[in-house]
């Protein structure tokens, strides 16, 4: 195991710890169950640590990988800076889950307002999380690299792409397709 597989295989912590732990803190703040908010306060905590790890692999994974004929450098670039955008918001929402527990030790109430602050934060760290991976995914899969209204973006150097005719691949039209 080398630092990309290591990359590849713990992004999906944050990516699908951020919104389980906001499921979890939603259904405490449903339940106005205090055990329930702060286990998912310490959840924040948790996988606001196990990001930076992930951000931590990614350059060595790049490295790994930089004289590759397929790499396009701007997917790179592009997930980088995804990436890090998540990073600051998942550590400030786990400084802020920490903050939330310490206000809610020896039994005392947990502050509504810090917590609907830490929920607002592992929403935006999910949905940027989430950002982070399709430029991630763009990177090395072809097939993701679409633009919203699904035409087909050239590769960094290409010939553009023309819109409107129909899809082929290596020289065959949809009706030849051997799929």
């Amino acid at each position: 195991m080398d630092a990309a597989h290591l990359h590849l295989m713990i992004n999906h912590l944050p990516i699908l710890g951020t919104p389980l732990v906001a499921g979890l803190l939603i259904w405490g703040m449903i339940r106005q169950s205090r055990d329930v908010l702060r286990t998912a306060l310490g959840a924040a905590i948790v996988v606001a640590a196990l990001s930076y790890p992930v951000f931590l692999t990614g350059e060595p994974a790049e490295e790994k990988v930089e004289d590759s004929a397929w790499l396009q450098e701007r997917l790179v670039h592009e997930h980088e800076e995804r990436a890090e955008a998540g990073l600051i918001a998942i550590l400030l929402t786990g400084v802020l889950g920490a903050v939330v527990l310490w206000q809610s030790r020896g039994g005392r109430g947990i502050p509504t307002a810090t917590t609907g602050l830490t929920l607002a934060g592992l929403l935006i760290s999910s949905g940027l999380f989430g950002w982070s991976a399709l430029a991630g995914g763009l990177i090395r899969h072809d097939e993701l690299r679409t633009d919203t209204s699904g035409l087909t973006i050239p590769a960094e150097g290409a010939a553009p792409v023309d819109s409107l005719a129909p899809a082929t691949r290596e020289g065959k039209s949809d009706g030849d397709r051997d799929d």
